[in-house]
């Protein structure tokens, strides 16, 4: 089972952080999006698209386009706030807000949620209940390996599961790392994925029955501002690395990918899914 997803917030990502001008970034974006699009069609492949509620309130355009091909529509929130230090109210009402704005483009409900930064942690796994209250039923939140923002090394199982949290039951999707030289790497989106070559991602998706992916727009997007300073801590080099390495040669290696590999939307695979012999996991 490989599901195939997005990360939608690029375009509000851009503007926030001028990473260059709108006039310039925005119809690359555009044009990228329109490219998946047409890509997943052609192989009669349905991806899950988390959007931003932010690019939902901004550009409602974009989760129009998306909707309308007919794609299996999630939410990343409104804020794309890390939820480390976030209380109940916050998420609550962020959540809130974020379905209102998307649901009211798409007209239908939103079913699936995906945390920023996959900021659901053993500490803050309360989330889970506020997003089952808020009739999200497929979470993928849950980082189960360390990582910079958070992660959830003591989770269970790195497959699809059922967590039980405050009276209340959500189905879990987590991202799937793979053990790479004795070390848990994920893959599947982001810098690893531009980092590693085409032939070694490609073996790792054939070994590891359950993946998840998670791309977002701005990483097939070469022409974009690049920015050489360093972030929290981290060396310049180090950033620059994670962010950009790869960057010149991540679409064609997304498009060679999409056209070898059959992916599926969270939405599907929980039809293909028996729930009654998945893992349970108390929270």
């Amino acid at each position: 089972m490989k599901i195939l997803s997005f990360d939608i917030e690029d375009w509000w990502v851009y503007d926030r952080y001028k990473i260059g001008r709108k006039i310039d970034w925005l119809p690359r974006l555009d044009n990228y999006l329109a490219q998946v699009l047409d890509l997943l069609d052609s192989r009669s492949i349905q991806a899950t698209f988390f959007i931003l509620g932010e690019v939902a309130k901004n550009c409602p355009e974009v989760v129009s386009r998306i909707a309308s091909r007919g794609q299996h529509i999630g939410c990343h929130s409104f804020s794309h706030r890390f939820w480390g230090e976030a209380t109940p109210q916050d998420v609550a009402e962020d959540t809130r807000i974020a379905l209102d704005v998307i649901e009211n483009i798409i007209g239908k409900k939103v079913d699936a949620y995906r945390a920023p930064a996959f900021s659901v942690m053993e500490k803050n796994s309360w989330i889970l209940s506020i997003l089952a209250e808020n009739g999200i039923e497929y979470d993928c939140s849950i980082f189960p390996s360390t990582r910079s923002f958070g992660g959830f090394p003591a989770y269970k199982t790195k497959l699809p599961s059922v967590i039980h949290i405050n009276g209340i039951s959500i189905k879990e999707f987590p991202i799937a790392p793979a053990k790479i030289l004795g070390r848990e790497i994920v893959f599947t989106g982001g810098g690893y994925f531009r980092l590693f070559p085409y032939w070694k991602i490609k073996s790792l998706m054939r070994d590891n029955d359950y993946m998840m992916t998670y791309f977002h727009i701005k990483d097939f997007d070469k022409d974009q501002l690049r920015s050489y300073r360093s972030f929290q801590g981290e060396s310049a080099l180090s950033r620059y690395v994670k962010k950009y390495y790869g960057l010149n040669t991540c679409f064609s290696k997304f498009c060679k990918l999409i056209s070898e590999i059959d992916f599926t939307s969270v939405e599907q695979a929980d039809k293909m899914i028996d729930w009654d012999k998945q893992s349970v996991v108390e929270l």
